[in-house]
């Protein structure tokens, strides 16, 4: 349980890394698959998700799925500015 809780704090501050990174149609996209995610979270752990229940599992596996793909695209964000900001090295032979 540790871990989901982990996913979900990380996931849910990936849209707003998102929205900072100019990619405001993904952020707001993934917005609906965290919210879904919390609220599966809190059933899961005050009174507990039925058998008849288990499209919400569905919608955290989805949350996780979008918020590894966001957390990617951020991440590939940041080595793109990384590498534009490096001086160029200039070789002398």
């Amino acid at each position: 349980m540790d871990i989901l809780l982990i996913f979900l704090l990380i996931f849910s501050f990936t849209p707003f890394l998102l929205w900072g990174d100019k990619w405001k149609k993904t952020a707001i996209g993934q917005i609906p698959f965290v919210i879904g995610a919390w609220f599966t979270f809190v059933k899961y752990v005050t009174v507990g998700i039925g058998p008849g229940e288990t499209y919400l599992w569905g919608l955290f596996i989805a949350n996780l799925v979008y918020g590894h793909i966001a957390f990617t695209i951020v991440l590939l964000e940041m080595r793109k500015s990384i590498k534009v900001r490096q001086p160029m090295v200039e070789q002398n032979n």
